[in-house]
């Protein structure tokens, strides 16, 4: 996560030790950058890329917003899918989209164990007026 000002600790889940479940990377050169940008700074580790299918910045937007909403953003790229359609069905809804700092435990976990994929997330994030993934229990 990207933070801006120090202030990721107000969007941290706090469900345990977020040290136990998240890596915590301050990069505020990372405020403001679009989806290719945090996929060039992520890619730069490549033992880090191949660990993650998503990251979540925490970014000035992030800070500004009364929900904090954080960016979700898919590491996945064409050459991790079979054809050219089921890449485009990964990202029909785009590559990033916002997420309460709630539904950072379960997108990442249902990711992991590929009990649902990324463009169920930024399709409920899609749906959403301000289009922010909320949860599936609220809609």
């Amino acid at each position: 996560m990207a933070g801006d000002d120090g202030g990721a600790g107000e969007v941290l889940p706090h469900d345990g030790d977020p040290a136990q479940s998240y890596d915590v990377v301050d990069a505020p050169e990372l405020d403001g950058a679009d989806t290719d940008a945090v996929l060039a700074a992520i890619s730069a580790d490549e033992e880090l890329l191949e660990q993650l299918s998503v990251v979540f910045v925490a970014d000035g937007t992030t800070m500004r917003a009364g929900h904090h909403a954080l960016l979700a953003v898919t590491t996945l790229t064409r050459e991790d899918f079979d054809d050219d359609e089921d890449y485009e069905a990964a990202v029909e809804f785009g590559r990033a989209f916002r997420t309460l700092p709630s539904g950072v435990h379960p997108i990442h976990a249902n990711l992991e164990l590929a009990n649902m994929d990324f463009e169920e997330f930024s399709s409920s994030a899609h749906k959403d007026s301000e289009g922010v993934f909320r949860s599936f229990a609220e809609r």
